[in-house]
């Protein structure tokens, strides 16, 4: 076990002399490295590396200066320095792609498949599937919006790769929501939208389970699809699908979810009569999310 500790130490102490190293190209090498150094995956089809890809980078001046993507050595360390890259083969793409346009939709489907650069978590899923409109992508800009240190979501993203099911789904997915709460706000709808692919696949397992609390379990994703709306600073939006909800009707395990929501939405809209209603009835781990999901819409 200590030799095996010793090799796996030294082989990462390796990539940090290794400037101009070649990317990976097996992505369980690459999210395996990911996940002891908390970052995304930095992703490109081979093909692709082909040819030139000119990308910005801007000095400490706010100058900005053009460097080919494969060949520049100071990009290559920039790369390296906040995400772990990794070059998809072709022979990957029918495995990829497989159902991803039916299941995730064009906009997902197109990015995937595309010659851009991808950020990815460690299951393999994008985080920035928007379409970049500017002719050369500024790595700098992409490095400031998506160098993610995902310390925050590593046991849940260690426990779903171990073992793909209701519960690791579900509370990834649901980790990945409370991350968005911290998020910087032109990020939040993108880590929403990683949030939902997690969200999904928790209701596909369950809807094939044998698990007796489905209908609670459901009424709580419903009850989390109004926390995005929270969080994404739609209050009126979350409110308008709280008065609908029948408090007699919300299910014991999702009580305190559905006052958490409550409380918010009342404080974001400014009736403090109603949100001290509440107050009393969350933890004080979701009073201090809340509270930052408040500070974050004002």
């Amino acid at each position: 076990m200590k030799k095996a500790l010793f090799i796996f130490v030294f082989v990462l102490t390796s990539f940090n002399f290794c400037l101009s190293q070649e990317w990976f190209t097996s992505f369980d090498v690459a999210k395996r490295l990911a996940i002891v150094q908390n970052k995304m995956l930095f992703v490109m089809w081979e093909d692709a590396m082909n040819y030139q890809y000119p990308v910005l980078t801007d000095n400490d001046n706010g100058d900005s200066t053009v460097a080919d993507l494969f060949e520049d050595e100071y990009v290559n360390k920039l790369i390296w320095d906040y995400f772990v890259p990794v070059k998809i083969s072709e022979s990957k793409y029918v495995e990829l792609s497989n159902q991803i346009k039916e299941t995730r939709g064009t906009k997902y489907f197109n990015k995937l498949t595309d010659d851009s650069i991808k950020i990815m978590d460690i299951n393999g899923n994008i985080l920035n599937i928007d379409i970049y409109y500017e002719p050369i992508e500024n790595l700098s800009l992409l490095i400031k919006r998506y160098a993610l240190n995902t310390s925050y979501l590593k046991q849940e993203l260690v426990n779903y790769s171990k073992n793909k099911n209701f519960p690791t789904s579900f509370w990834l997915a649901s980790k990945y929501l409370d991350f968005a709460i911290f998020a910087e706000q032109d990020l939040r709808f993108e880590i929403i939208q990683l949030a939902n692919i997690y969200f999904n696949e928790a209701k596909n397992h369950l809807l094939k389970s044998n698990l007796n609390n489905k209908k609670a379990i459901l009424q709580k994703c419903d009850l989390l699809k109004i926390k995005e709306y929270l969080i994404l600073d739609k209050a009126r939006k979350a409110f308008r699908y709280l008065k609908k909800l029948n408090i007699t009707e919300i299910d014991k395990i999702n009580e305190s979810l559905f006052s958490f929501l409550n409380y918010t939405a009342f404080k974001l809209l400014k009736d403090e009569d109603n949100a001290a209603l509440w107050k009393n009835k969350i933890s004080l781990v979701d009073l201090k999310k809340a509270n930052t999901i408040i500070n974050n819409n004002f």
